[in-house]
């Protein structure tokens, strides 16, 4: 190996002396995310009735109603969670990646919880789309959720998994609307390039659900192309104002 491509690792190293690395969440030195805080990402739980469009209710009721779309989260996104999320998405903590996408692979225990629709096609793991900046900088972390979580999902059912990358959001940036706006907007926000293997079954994984105006349209995209959406998971979901972590189902 050249010497000048040796330098970054070094540099990062001595860093790493100087200036020890703390957790995330609470700043605890010596872990990129301590024991405490990892174990607020823990069992997934249902949310779906957390969010504005995911669940029964619909701030549109003229709109087609749909059955509520199951959705996991394993924490809440608040304190430390929220704290080692936004680290990791911002690229200033790579080294969380591998405490929150173990975190996601543990998650593909709700496989065994899903009645699957009668199907051929393969299991595939579709991570929501990101925004093109993101991707230009290699930050494409949902993409690692979800192959860390078809890892666990082959692992788990024995069924073939495929991660499958072809949702793409619409230009416009609808994460920047109010919710009812983006409850307007959604029809069209997320495309899907090209159609599905027959019979798929498909998971949607994201980072974040808040109002679930992407999940929503994650899923109406992979139906039209042709899949069966059979559920989300997420690693935290923003709770309503005064709801705690032990309002998501078990």
């Amino acid at each position: 190996m050249h010497r000048s491509a040796r330098l970054p690792s070094v540099l990062r190293a001595v860093g790493r002396l100087v200036l020890p690395q703390q957790c995330a969440g609470c700043g605890r030195p010596d872990h990129a995310l301590c024991r405490r805080c990892a174990a607020l990402l823990g069992e997934p739980r249902r949310c779906e009735e957390l969010t504005l469009h995911l669940g029964t209710q619909d701030l549109l009721p003229a709109q087609p109603q749909r059955a509520p779309l199951p959705t996991w989260a394993l924490g809440v996104y608040a304190g430390p969670v929220r704290h080692a999320v936004l680290a990791w998405k911002s690229g200033g903590r790579p080294d969380l990646a591998r405490p929150l996408t173990e975190a996601m692979e543990r998650a593909a225990s709700v496989m065994t919880e899903i009645e699957r629709p009668t199907a051929t096609g393969p299991v595939l793991v579709v991570p929501a789309p990101s925004g093109a900046a993101r991707r230009r900088a290699g930050r494409f972390v949902v993409g690692e959720l979800a192959d860390a979580f078809g890892k666990g999902v082959a692992r788990v059912t024995g069924a073939p998994v495929a991660v499958v990358d072809p949702l793409r959001r619409r230009s416009g940036g609808d994460h920047l609307l109010g919710a009812a706006a983006r409850s307007r907007d959604r029809a069209g926000a997320v495309r899907c390039r090209g159609r599905l293997p027959r019979g798929a079954v498909c998971m949607v994984i994201d980072d974040v659900v808040t109002t679930g105006a992407t999940l929503a349209a994650c899923a109406e995209a992979l139906r039209v192309a042709g899949g069966s959406v059979v559920g989300a998971v997420v690693l935290a979901v923003t709770a309503p104002p005064g709801a705690g972590s032990s309002n998501c189902q078990p």
